[in-house]
């Protein structure tokens, strides 16, 4: 009775280790440049005992992942009501830059990840289509029109390949890519009003 505590403890402490030597893989190096055997050894276990916690390499990237996806959302759950629109998107692009440039391998790995990718990328499509329907609202939009949404999709594509360049070349000036993001949004929007008319 007395050793199970001990075991579940010791348990939740080697996942937690697994967690946090595989976060520094996965934010070091592109996911495929990582390898399992890399952390465990890194961990002081044995492969096999990885996949005991965590059935597959890409669950423990999922796992890994998701106390960057909960900083995220609090970043995003911080920003004030009673911003306008504009201020909320500004927020918004700014954190969202700032995340990428923060974790440049985790963040082309996510881009650029196929099906093995699908969760996590599913997880940040669902909060930014969240935010950015609440700005869109704000802005007086109807994000259930098709013609919003895709408009919508296509500046967030804008937004991504934007920021996958930036960090390709060192020195991108944050605040340009921020303002000309929301200038396209601007323009965007402006059509989209326009026709709505």
């Amino acid at each position: 009775m007395g050793s199970r505590p001990l075991t579940t403890e010791r348990a939740r402490r080697r996942r937690r280790q697994l967690l946090d030597v595989a976060l520094d893989e996965f934010l070091a190096r592109d996911y495929d440049d990582v390898m399992v055997d890399d952390i465990a050894a890194r961990a002081g276990v044995s492969h096999g005992l990885v996949f005991q916690y965590f059935g597959s390499k890409k669950e423990l990237y999922v796992a890994a992942l998701e106390p960057l996806l909960a900083g995220f959302r609090a970043r995003m759950e911080s920003v004030p009501d009673g911003l306008g629109a504009e201020q909320r998107l500004r927020r918004a692009v700014a954190a969202y830059y700032d995340d990428a440039a923060a974790h440049p391998a985790a963040y082309r790995s996510l881009m650029s990840g196929g099906a093995g990718f699908r969760e996590v990328f599913e997880r940040i499509e669902a909060q930014r289509w969240e935010e950015i329907g609440l700005i869109a609202s704000v802005a007086g939009l109807d994000v259930e029109r098709a013609d919003v949404r895709a408009v919508l999709r296509g500046w967030v594509g804008f937004l991504e390949a934007a920021i996958l360049a930036s960090l390709d070349r060192p020195g991108a000036d944050r605040d340009a890519l921020v303002d000309a993001a929301i200038a396209a949004f601007d323009a965007a929007v402006g059509t989209l009003r326009a026709h709505a008319a």
